[in-house]
């Protein structure tokens, strides 16, 4: 009994890691097979096709051949899963493959999705339609913590709403922001005004304020902090933050840093003690932001370190070299009418460091800036 106890404790690595060893002593074991030897080992709850563990769930199929074209799950059921890493387990002659298949590893619902639409959630995915790679991140076992980490900065109403564009070839309305000679010659400018923002002793004094504000709700921010949910987790923290206006745009917060100069701040969560990608920001509505006069745009950093019940801050603009360097564009989100948007994937804990100072590397920012407008 004890040692059917401690096997039931087991987390996602390890029942991959155990599944794998059956199959290398069972070369013969099917789909069958391996599915009772998981559920004797784990006592998962089966919710129909799917087995449930507490931190993640399991899907097992069967491929006879190099394709992968099953169905797998319809995606009404993968709704109740898409909170948790959602793991196909594929088992084949020779071997067992392993998927992770949140909705952001999708790429469209192949089979009986008509009339599928953001209001009319119906349909299934097929072994093909799962993604082999993620911008450039293998879906294999060894990255699974990475990737569910990026999947967790995306609604479920953003990833359906993808699905059905790309499913259905809806031509979506247009949100695609035309860069004119005006436009571009404010966004070469941008990088500049970051510069002279962060020289005002305005900027200093709204960073100073906002920690201000951290240090008085610090208990409700490290409870909100405990949430599983990364939308909710962030949306909780920014409504603290913003005294409760949370309107999903990048302007949360707007500071006068002196004449003809204004600093936008959007709010980011980061958990320092854990895998956490935040998403940045729609690239369309960013550029749009900085092509108007006298706007800078930054971030403002609140950095949890659960574990140790600690929370740093900072204030960044968003063309800091440093952000830069983390900031990746989600090319898998670039619809037929936007550039797609951007999520920090890079590594930003410099930024919490004690003796970090923002730095704008002019250049560099505007290179950066030309490559998004010309997606």
């Amino acid at each position: 009994m004890a040692g059917h106890g401690g096997r039931a404790q087991m987390g996602l690595r390890e029942v991959i890691m155990l599944l794998q060893r059956f199959k290398e002593t069972h070369p013969s074991a099917r789909k069958a097979d391996v599915q009772h030897e998981f559920v004797a080992k784990c006592a998962p709850i089966r919710e129909r096709s799917v087995f449930v563990r507490e931190g993640f769930a399991l899907r097992f199929c069967e491929a006879n051949t190099p394709s992968f074209s099953n169905v797998v799950l319809s995606l009404s059921a993968l709704r109740k899963h898409d909170l948790r890493p959602m793991v196909i387990c594929i088992v084949r002659p020779n071997r067992l493959d392993f998927r992770l298949a949140n909705t952001t590893f999708l790429k469209r619902i192949s089979h009986s999705s008509h009339q599928f639409r953001t209001d009319n959630i119906r349909g299934s995915f097929l072994g093909h339609d799962i993604l082999d790679t993620y911008e450039g991140v293998p879906n294999e076992p060894e990255h699974f913590d990475k990737l569910f980490a990026l999947h967790s900065a995306f609604t479920w109403e953003e990833n359906v709403a993808r699905l059905v564009e790309a499913t259905n070839a809806i031509v979506a309305r247009s949100t695609r922001f035309q860069v004119d000679r005006v436009a571009m010659n404010q966004l070469m400018q941008a990088p500049d005004r970051a510069m002279t923002a962060l020289r005002t002793p305005q900027y200093r004094e709204a960073e100073h304020h906002l920690s201000g504000i951290i240090k008085r709700h610090l208990s409700n921010i490290l409870a909100a902090a405990e949430l599983e949910n990364v939308n909710i987790r962030g949306n909780t923290i920014e409504q603290i933050v913003t005294a409760g206006v949370n309107a999903h745009r990048l302007d949360d917060l707007n500071f006068e840093l002196g004449r003809d100069l204004r600093l936008v701040v959007d709010i980011k969560t980061k958990l320092l003690d854990r895998a956490s990608a935040p998403k940045a920001y729609n690239i369309d509505k960013m550029l749009k932001l900085l092509a108007e006069g006298g706007t800078v745009f930054g971030f403002f950093f609140i950095g949890i370190d659960v574990s140790r019940r600690s929370v740093v801050t900072r204030l960044v603009p968003v063309l800091d070299s440093t952000i830069l360097a983390a900031t990746r564009i989600q090319t898998h989100w670039a619809g037929r009418a936007s550039r797609g948007v951007t999520q920090l994937t890079g590594d930003v804990t410099r930024v919490f460091e004690r003796d970090y100072r923002p730095s704008i590397n002019v250049a560099e920012a505007q290179t950066f800036l030309r490559q998004l407008v010309e997606r």
